[in-house]
C-alpha cells in the first residue's frame, strides 16, 4: 500500500470516524448516567445532574466533530498538498 493511494485515505477515515465515534460514546455515557437520576426522582439535584448530563453529551459532541475536522486536515490535507 502507498501512502496517498485510495485504499492508503479510506483507512485514515476509518480511523479518524473511529476516534470520533468513541468520543462521542464516552460523553454518551457519561450524560446518560448523570441524567438517569432525574427520570427515578424528580428534586432540584437531579434536576442539576440532567442539566449537568445534557451539557456534557453536548460538549463531547462538539469536541468529537472539532477533534475529526482536525485530523482531516492534518492528515488527509497533507496528502493533497
Amino acid at each position: 500500500m502507498e501512502i496517498g493511494s485510495p485504499l492508503h485515505r479510506q483507512l485514515l477515515m476509518k480511523g479518524i470516524i473511529r476516534t470520533a465515534l468513541k468520543t462521542a460514546t464516552f460523553g454518551l455515557v457519561i450524560g446518560l448516567m448523570l441524567i438517569f437520576p432525574s427520570i427515578i426522582r424528580e428534586n432540584t439535584f437531579s434536576t442539576g445532574l440532567s442539566y449537568a448530563g445534557q451539557s456534557i453529551i453536548l460538549i463531547a459532541f462538539i469536541y468529537s466533530l472539532v477533534i475529526a475536522i482536525k485530523k482531516y486536515r492534518k492528515t488527509i490535507g497533507s496528502l493533497d498538498s
